[in-house]
């Protein structure tokens, strides 16, 4: 069983770099317009609007996510686990309000969903090296099927340009990282999957 295992061991090791790598040009993606738009980014030490939010992980990010998680002290995850219960909860509350909705509607609402995340406590999320690609790019905008988006306290004009991040080219290359992880671990499944049910998930 060594070398299966070893074997097993370095290509998800390899899935791991990869994955940094896809975060750490989101994090100079921030990074730069922060610097260049220092007055229309909204996000400063303190705030956590971020934090309350509909939204699920490529199977990648559950892996990665998962496993930091273990990692964590007993009581830190018992914690959080409490807190999940109750943010899976308003997750399928919120979804189905949404799923329900008029398509033009729909993502209106998920703009406006709150729903916390069992990671936040104390106004400090206790994962933020692990944070998901959603997470790192939230308050500068970003593109998704075209359509330029931003964190509702962000002060970007309308009608100026600004640098944005294409959010498809993102979750292309999530979506290429999590196939390769769905292969080597049977337990994860190709679903994505919120916050709450990551860290509750049995790897």
């Amino acid at each position: 069983m060594i070398g299966p295992m070893a074997d097993l061991k370095q290509k998800l090791t390899a899935l791991k770099i990869e994955l940094n790598e896809l975060r750490a040009r989101c994090d100079a993606a921030f990074h730069k317009v922060s610097l260049e738009h220092a007055d229309a980014v909204a996000c400063k030490t303190g705030c956590d609007d971020c934090c309350h939010a509909l939204f699920d992980l490529a199977p990648m990010e559950v892996l990665a996510l998962a496993i930091a998680f273990k990692q964590l002290p007993r009581q830190e995850r018992r914690e959080a686990l409490r807190r999940a219960e109750k943010a899976a909860r308003i997750y399928d509350e919120t979804a189905q309000q949404v799923l329900a909705a008029e398509p033009k509607d729909r993502l209106k609402l998920l703009s406006q969903a709150r729903v916390p995340c069992p990671l936040l406590s104390k106004g400090r999320c206790i994962l933020y090296e692990e944070r998901p690609a959603t997470c790192r790019l939230y308050g500068i905008p970003v593109a998704i099927g075209g359509n330029a988006r931003t964190c509702h306290r962000a002060r970007f004009q309308q009608g100026q340009t600004y640098p944005t991040v294409d959010w498809d080219q993102v979750n292309q290359q999530l979506d290429h990282l999590s196939a390769a992880a769905v292969s080597l671990v049977p337990t994860l499944t190709s679903r994505r999957l919120d916050v709450a049910r990551t860290i509750q998930m049995d790897l």
